[in-house]
């Protein structure tokens, strides 16, 4: 364990391991989550997805889009279970200073992973426009900044939770962070000449808005994909199951995780006094 400073904040760095792959972690959060992500191996299913679905695993070869990489638990996983190659796109930027040092640490140069610094967003008009209207600064610069095609993030206390929407916590800090790139999913797929097999998509308040932006034409060579969807964010049983028809309509076979009997109802309401914190559940998708 070693000390670190970010500003005025002292941090008791953990080298983290589990198999071949290490990683730094600067807080219980991140620990917590190097434990769900590397150890649990939660985003993948090794025999079956629920309800009987094929198997979610990274398979040797594999091109991986990771969207809200964070500081890059996921990209060290799926190198190390085979992927040839991850495109680890985040928006914060202490993060994306701690992601680029975990690659570092394993050994991952830019042929297997390379690194973006983006806010993934549906419509880039959505995400440009929304202007903190608690920041002095940002009301005195946002409409040249808007002209740069970025965004404001809002900042979590937790180093796992900023959002371009909403931060789920009963005190919100209120401390924002511009970024220099707002894109959409659609431009990033298109943008790379290979081509990506496998999108994880865990992009706090943005999980919804990025999928129903993109159409069946829209995904390219991708062929699975893996979305973590925040029910402390969008709470309403409706707009879970918008999403779920959406991609089936977009030519998805889709796979979500169970969900508690009581949110089965179309007009339920997701209740964080029953989660006990587990406010997340993983939808795995495939296409042919």
């Amino acid at each position: 364990m070693v000390k670190a400073r970010q500003g005025k904040a002292t941090f008791r760095i953990k080298v983290l391991r589990h198999g071949s792959v290490r990683a730094k972690a600067r807080n219980s959060q991140e620990e917590n989550r190097f434990k769900w992500v590397v150890v649990d191996r939660k985003y993948y299913r090794p025999r079956c997805t629920p309800g009987g679905g094929p198997p979610f695993v990274v398979q040797d070869g594999e091109r991986w889009l990771d969207l809200g990489a964070n500081v890059g638990f996921f990209a060290l996983s799926a190198l190390s279970e085979g992927a040839k190659s991850v495109t680890c796109v985040d928006a914060e930027s202490e993060n994306l200073a701690r992601l680029r040092e975990n690659l570092q640490l394993n050994g991952h140069g830019r042929s297997r992973a390379s690194v973006v610094r983006a806010l993934v967003c549906g419509r880039r008009s959505s995400a440009t426009s929304r202007t903190p209207a608690s920041d002095a600064v940002v009301s005195a610069s946002a409409g040249r900044r808007r002209k740069l095609g970025g965004s404001w993030l809002l900042l979590s206390r937790k180093t796992t939770r900023h959002s371009v929407l909403r931060v789920p916590e009963a005190r919100p800090s209120g401390n924002t962070q511009w970024v220099p790139r707002a894109v959409k999913l659609h431009d990033l797929l298109a943008s790379d000449a290979h081509g990506f097999d496998a999108v994880k998509l865990n992009i706090e308040g943005a999980e919804r808005e990025v999928p129903l932006a993109m159409g069946a034409r829209s995904w390219g060579s991708v062929r699975k994909l893996v979305v973590e969807y925040s029910f402390d964010i969008f709470p309403a049983r409706r707009d879970y199951d918008h999403l779920l028809q959406h991609l089936q309509a977009s030519g998805w076979r889709v796979w979500p995780e169970a969900v508690p009997s009581s949110f089965c109802r179309q007009d339920a309401q997701w209740d964080r006094r029953q989660s006990m914190g587990n406010d997340a559940r993983q939808i795995w998708a495939f296409r042919d």
